[in-house]
């Protein structure tokens, strides 16, 4: 299944800190979108079992004072 991860945060850190997922090979893209007037975003694409997995892999990643948000996306 594959999921979308937003990252909002003061800072862009959603490329930075992509090493993780990119490691365990479920990562599919990453980038960081235009800055709002909520800060910054960026976004990770990645591949994985299901919502639990997508979860846990995102909490092994260190995002402080972040927004998390993670959508599945419909393959097709």
């Amino acid at each position: 299944m594959r999921f979308m991860v937003f990252v909002k945060s003061p800072k862009p850190l959603a490329a930075l800190h992509r090493d993780p997922l990119l490691r365990a090979g479920v990562l599919l893209d990453a980038g960081d979108l235009v800055p709002d007037a909520y800060g910054v975003s960026g976004y990770w694409l990645i591949d994985v079992r299901d919502h639990e997995e997508a979860v846990e892999r995102v909490r092994r990643i260190p995002l402080p004072a972040c927004v998390v948000e993670i959508r599945q996306v419909p393959v097709v």
